[in-house]
């Protein structure tokens, strides 16, 4: 009946308490589960619908075969990629809130799908000892609805950089209400820092998100 009504208007079902996000909250909402801060959604809401359509624009095929996804949130991408783009590719999932995982684990079932590992740590921190490249990053790092400055810095942006293949490809999301124009721009110019990176945004997705979209290609 809750899912019927819901249709209507919102339910929500759990409150949960992060000592790194604040309050969260799982809701129901035409008919979906989503996960929420006090202001933004987190997972399986706009936040879904913004990062399928980075997925459609870099046209995600099984060429690509190793993902990094930097902030976890619900697990939504994972869903998007595995149900939508029918993508099996090795999924490595880092998050440094351990409620966030909890959540992920338990209300969405995230580990329902094979091949994704999912590591509590702090994204920069991982970067730094990761000795891995991916074909795919998706950074999603967002403490409430602000990205924190250490994931807006020249060493991390070139950490991500150090961290892609050949042809790999960087889907890095910004909120426009909270990302200055000017720390957006010195983003877009350290990425494109280089003879071999091409670098193009993706301007107001859902009317609130600009996705930096980033190539490597030799």
């Amino acid at each position: 009946m809750k899912r019927i009504l819901s249709y209507i208007y919102p339910f929500r079902l759990k409150n949960y308490k992060s000592a790194i996000n604040g309050s969260l909250e799982l809701n129901l909402v035409n008919g979906k589960l989503i996960l929420d801060t006090d202001n933004s959604n987190y997972s399986y809401g706009s936040l879904q619908r913004i990062l399928r359509f980075g997925l459609k624009k870099i046209n995600l095929d099984n060429k690509i075969n190793s993902i990094l996804l930097l902030g976890l949130g619900g697990g939504s991408v994972i869903q998007t990629i595995r149900e939508e783009f029918n993508s099996n590719a090795l999924i490595e999932a880092v998050d440094i809130d351990s409620e966030i995982i909890e959540i992920a684990l338990k209300d969405f079932n995230i580990n329902r799908f094979e091949n994704v590992t999912i590591v509590q740590s702090d994204a920069n921190e991982y970067l730094i000892n990761c000795q891995n490249s991916f074909d795919l990053i998706i950074v999603d790092l967002f403490i409430v609805d602000t990205i924190p400055i250490v994931f807006t810095t020249p060493a991390f942006i070139d950490s991500l950089k150090a961290h892609l293949t050949v042809g790999g490809k960087i889907i890095y999301n910004t909120m426009q209400q909270t990302m200055p124009t000017e720390m957006l721009n010195k983003i877009i110019c350290r990425f494109n820092e280089g003879d071999n990176f091409n670098v193009k945004i993706l301007e107001k997705v859902e009317g609130t998100n600009d996705l930096i979209i980033v190539e490597k290609y030799c």
